[in-house]
């Protein structure tokens, strides 16, 4: 599944375009925050926090533009299920900030219990935020192109015995994208794509078990996974987004990353 040893690729140096304006969706904490706070430290003209939770989402902006700048940072509240409210998020943005060329589908849930949500949120929000962003990065709307990086899971390119509907979710985010990113018309338009397929990080549902909400045996066969696999810090699946972004190499491709077995592609 992994492809052969990846070539060195140096994140320090590495800087982003500086006309880069980048949405981030579930940013206002977790994961999410990380990617928006390390696009803005790598030179981000302008980044979009997107999330459900108004309340933490101003938080992170707040934050944010202490660090960075107000001119620099934005939030646009967004519930991925409702698809409308993608719109709002893309034309605020390019009114703030100018054309959209970096879109980052991050906004997911583990949620066994409640199928239907969980489908509703990983797969058809990162499906509807994709779309959006294909045609506001088009040349029918101005404009220029760009990059869109849909954050999957490990999960999603293998079983996954203890969370079966996350495992399914992200498996069609993982089809969706590869999908999209051979379409010629869309490589026309200068629209590329990047897949994150990480391991255990050390999220909010790893530091506390009752988020998981599954019987406790299901979690103690997630710890043993964990065992074997290890767990991620944020910092570290952070950087392999950073890459993601800005090596070409993994254009189109699934990038995997394990705390034992470090980048994968796939």
């Amino acid at each position: 599944m992994s492809a052969p040893a990846l070539p060195p690729f140096d994140i320090s140096a590495a800087k982003l375009n500086p006309d880069t304006v980048a949405i981030v969706t579930g940013s206002a904490d977790g994961l999410g925050k990380a990617f928006a706070h390390a696009l803005l430290q790598k030179g981000a003209k302008g980044v979009c926090i997107s999330d459900v939770n108004e309340e933490k989402g101003k938080g992170a902006l707040n934050e944010f533009a202490k660090e960075f700048g107000e001119d620099r940072v934005t939030f646009v509240k967004c519930d991925v299920t409702a698809h409308a409210d993608f719109e709002a998020v893309f034309a605020k943005t390019k009114e703030r900030f100018g054309p959209v060329n970096l879109m980052v589908n991050n906004a997911g849930i583990l949620n066994e219990n409640v199928p239907d949500l969980c489908i509703d949120v990983n797969v058809k929000g990162t499906i509807a935020g994709t779309f959006s962003a294909i045609k506001y990065m088009g040349s029918e709307a101005g404009g220029k192109g760009g990059k869109i990086i849909n954050v999957a899971s490990l999960a999603g390119l293998g079983p996954a015995v203890f969370m079966p509907v996350y495992a399914a979710s992200k498996h069609a985010i993982v089809g969706l994208t590869k999908s999209l990113a051979v379409d010629p018309r869309l490589q026309a338009q200068g629209i590329t794509f990047g897949i994150l397929c990480p391991a255990f990080a050390k999220t909010a549902i790893i530091e506390n078990p009752a988020l998981f909400r599954r019987p406790a045996e299901d979690f103690a066969i997630a710890e043993s996974v964990m065992a074997k696999q290890g767990v991620l810090e944020i910092a570290e699946v952070r950087d392999a987004f950073l890459r993601l972004v800005l090596d070409d190499s993994f254009k189109g491709k699934a990038m995997t990353l394990t705390k034992a077995g470090g980048l994968g592609m796939a």
